[in-house]
């Protein structure tokens, strides 16, 4: 095993666990102290709140399945033998999953959230917003992003199990 190697585990998983914490802290802690502001002051705290966390978030994400998407390459070299003689390719296959799970985040974000984060972003621009259409708006962005954050854990599950092997 080459140096290579243990660099690039140790810095995926530690910015694969960056992005997922704090995508989570973002809607487990901040978001529900958001939801107490009136709608025009709702709407300007939630793009503060998005603006400052996706660069480093997505960033983490990204590089982080890079380094996982290279681990999983090298481990297609050297597979393991199981206890019956089999090869397997568990340990490159898990790479795999936690690679495409993080940059899973892009697509997620694209597909599911942008509509949401569009409006929000517009209502923040303008600092208008209706109080109960936006609070909805945001609640529906928070359980979004709730989600987004176990897909990062998890794929961050996976590249340190992949790891351990």
């Amino acid at each position: 095993m080459s140096l290579l190697t243990p660099a690039l585990q140790t810095y995926s998983i530690l910015a694969a666990s960056l992005a997922a914490g704090a995508n989570l802290s973002t809607s487990i802690i901040v978001f529900p102290a958001l939801l107490h502001a009136s709608g025009a002051t709702l709407s300007k705290q939630w793009l503060i709140l998005y603006e400052s966390g996706i660069l480093p978030v997505s960033g983490c994400a990204i590089t982080s399945s890079l380094g996982f998407a290279t681990l999983a390459y090298r481990a297609s070299f050297h597979p393991t033998l199981t206890a019956t003689g089999l090869v397997s390719y568990a340990k490159r296959n898990l790479y795999v999953a936690a690679a495409v799970g993080l940059l899973g985040l892009v697509p997620y974000t694209r597909l599911l959230m942008w509509g949401t984060i569009t409006e929000l972003s517009k209502r923040g621009q303008s600092g208008k917003g209706e109080e109960k259409d936006t609070r909805e708006l945001v609640e529906r962005w928070g359980k979004m992003n709730l989600w987004r954050g176990v897909l990062l854990l998890g794929s961050t599950g996976m590249g340190i199990w992949a790891s351990l092997l």
